[in-house]
Formats: structure tokens, C-alpha cells, sequence
């Protein structure tokens, strides 16, 4: 993708990372989750008179869309986590101690090829932190949600969440991408497919 550019934000309490991906050519751009305090986002987008054409979710807990509040754009999520927007138990905010439900219907992905205007994007179902949980490959960049971490893999201590899926997804779908693919996760510091697939503990 010809002046690909990656602007990385780590927002809200949990220290969540979200990216936004655009294109300085046609100042068109794609968001990677919407945690809280969005509006440092939001800002960075009017002040370089980028076009946000859409938010991809990388799964449905609150630290991941909790800023689609302060958003007025299409998202996408896995169709196995859509009832996550609306349930605040499944979410999570309920035990955060208030209850989140989205006003807005997403648009639902698979695993597949999509074309958002300018942009190519491959997405990997890699259940096990959420039975929905995705990571987005764009070129070689891998957003990798909270799936797959720098020495360390997603929480599955929580409703709905699988060990043996998460550890599934990654050996059977992330190790196998480019060993040089670089790895942005959603929390924490960003890595590659190949030093995850020799250090990480997780995976041996």
C-alpha cells in the first residue's frame, strides 16, 4: 500500500492499544478497536483531515469498544462477538461496575478477504480469548487483538474464553503467517511472528 502509515494510541484505564492505519495520499483511514478516551483519536484525525472509513474490532470486550460512543462510522465485528456489544455481562463493563450497550448495529465479519476502499484486509478467526476474537492482517502488519502478546497470550480466565482455543488459534494460524510479519497487540508492546514463535512460554 503505497504511504502506509500506523499511528499507535494506548488509551483508557487498561492502557489499551488501538491504531489507526492511513493512507497520506488519499487521507483515507481504518481504526484497529475504540477504546475509552477516543477523543484523542478523534483529534488526531481532524487536525491531519483524515476520512475515518471504518472501525475494525478485534473482539467485543469493554476496553475494546467502549469509544464507539463517540464515533459515528461503520464497524465490523466477528459475528460470534456481536452480542457481546449489547450484553454488559458479557462485555464485561457490568463487573467494571456499570453496564454498557451499544445503540448501533455492526456490520459482521468472517474469516476472509474484505476490500474497504483503499484497503485490503485479511481476517484470521482466532477464537479463544472471545469466541469471536479476530486478528486483521494488513500487508504485513498483524493486529493482533487479545489473542497473541509480546512473550504472552490473552486472558481465558473469563466467561466464555478457552485455553486450548486460544493456544489452537495462534499455533495453527498466527505462527504459520511470515515469520517477519510484525505483531501489534492489544495491550502491551508490539512483536513479530517470529520471536513469538521461539520465546513465547505459551507456546512451547
Amino acid at each position: 500500500m503505497d504511504n502506509r502509515q500506523l499511528k499507535i494510541f494506548t488509551l483508557g484505564s487498561i492502557q489499551t492499544n488501538c491504531y489507526l492505519i492511513f493512507n497520506l495520499s488519499t487521507k483515507k483511514a481504518i481504526l484497529i478497536d475504540a477504546p475509552e478516551d477516543i477523543e484523542e483519536v478523534v483529534d488526531f484525525i481532524n487536525e491531519n483531515s483524515l476520512y475515518l472509513e471504518g472501525v475494525f474490532l478485534t473482539h467485543g470486550h469493554i476496553d475494546h469498544i467502549k469509544g464507539l460512543d463517540n464515533l459515528n462510522v461503520p464497524f465490523y465485528i466477528h459475528r460470534e462477538d456481536k452480542d457481546f456489544l449489547f450484553n454488559p455481562q458479557l462485555n464485561l463493563s457490568y463487573f467494571l461496575g456499570y453496564k454498557f450497550n451499544l445503540n448501533q448495529e455492526p456490520y459482521l465479519l468472517d474469516e476472509g478477504d474484505y476490500k474497504i476502499e483503499s484497503f485490503s484486509i485479511h481476517i484470521l478467526h482466532t477464537p479463544g480469548h472471545t469466541p469471536g476474537s479476530i486478528s486483521i492482517l494488513i500487508e504485513n502488519w498483524l493486529f493482533s487483538g487479545d489473542t497473541l502478546f509480546f512473550d504472552s497470550i490473552g486472558r481465558t480466565d473469563i466467561p466464555y474464553a478457552s485455553y486450548e482455543q486460544i493456544v489452537n488459534s495462534i499455533k495453527n494460524k498466527l505462527v504459520k503467517l511470515d515469520s517477519k510479519t510484525l505483531v501489534f497487540p492489544g495491550h502491551g508492546s508490539s512483536t513479530t511472528i517470529e520471536r513469538e514463535s521461539k520465546c513465547n512460554p505459551f507456546l512451547k
